[in-house]
């Protein structure tokens, strides 16, 4: 029960997330329209906000003062499960080499009505773009996110599948958008299935890497899922049975791909191991 309850916050605040990041700076709600929401332009509205959008006025002073103080900023907006650059690091780099201060803009889910979320960074934004031109953050994300894929090269770095633009897949599928593979069945050790309601058999989340030459090794445990208590005591054995399992019947990925290049890879699998 503890772990639906969980579950059930989460994906609450999920979608009372994204319903409300609709309402944001990027987007504006509107009545009799064949639409919700239509797009509007953020940098415009900031130029001349509602007088009654007191949060929208609250953050654009901020940003002034901000300027005033420090130098613009370069601001990446950050919100619950989506706003994380996998070149981050390099973006921070260019951004220093430009004068500029990186800083994250959070956003919240909880949206009041008439109020307006992220007019601080869309005031920096303005700055940059009558100081550097429109497409000036757009070039900068692109160079940051080309020398991320250099720096990985040089280095021979595996990069976590997350962030990849496409996973590392099994030489016969066309894509992979899911963990799982093939259950391993268990013989020789008596673990049991959890049969209530949200128990199961004992899983593996396990760590490897695809190497660029399509094979693995340096296999580890992201997470193992026991189900029953008296399955914890088997969990070494339990994840020797899995990595043979991935050894023997899948020895062979297509690499993971980063702009258009195949790279070393942190990749995962979920395992069930049941007993017939």
């Amino acid at each position: 029960m503890k772990k639906t309850f969980v579950i059930l916050i989460s994906l609450t605040i999920l979608n009372s997330c994204v319903e409300n990041r609709k309402k944001s700076i990027g987007e504006i709600e509107v009545s009799n329209s064949e639409k919700d929401y239509v797009e509007f332009d953020p940098i415009k509205y900031v130029s001349n906000p509602e007088k009654t959008d007191t949060l929208c006025i609250s953050e654009i002073n901020r940003a002034k003062n901000e300027i005033e103080k420090n130098g613009i900023a370069f601001t990446q907006e950050v919100g619950f499960l989506y706003g994380h650059n996998r070149y981050e690091k390099e973006l921070k780099e260019l951004c220093e080499q430009k004068g500029l201060n990186y800083e994250i803009d959070l956003r919240g889910c909880v949206v009041f009505e008439g109020q307006t979320q992220g007019c601080y960074g869309a005031y920096m934004d303005k700055i940059l773009a009558d100081k550097y031109g429109a497409d000036f953050k757009k070039i900068m994300h692109k160079k940051a996110d080309s020398i991320f894929l250099q720096n990985i090269i040089k280095n021979n770095t595996a990069i976590y599948y997350g962030d990849l633009d496409e996973r590392p897949k099994l030489p016969l599928e066309k894509s992979r958008s899911s963990d799982y593979i093939s259950d391993v069945k268990v013989e020789n050790l008596d673990i049991k299935e959890d049969k209530s309601e949200y128990g199961g058999w004992p899983f593996f989340d396990v760590g490897f890497i695809v190497e660029k030459d399509s094979t693995i090794n340096n296999f580890y445990i992201n997470y193992f899922f026991e189900g029953l208590e008296s399955n914890k005591k088997y969990k070494n054995e339990l994840f020797e049975l899995a990595k043979n399992h991935l050894k023997k019947n899948y020895p062979t990925w297509v690499p993971g791909i980063v702009n258009g290049t195949q790279v070393r890879t942190d990749n995962n699998v979920r395992i069930h191991l049941i007993k017939e």
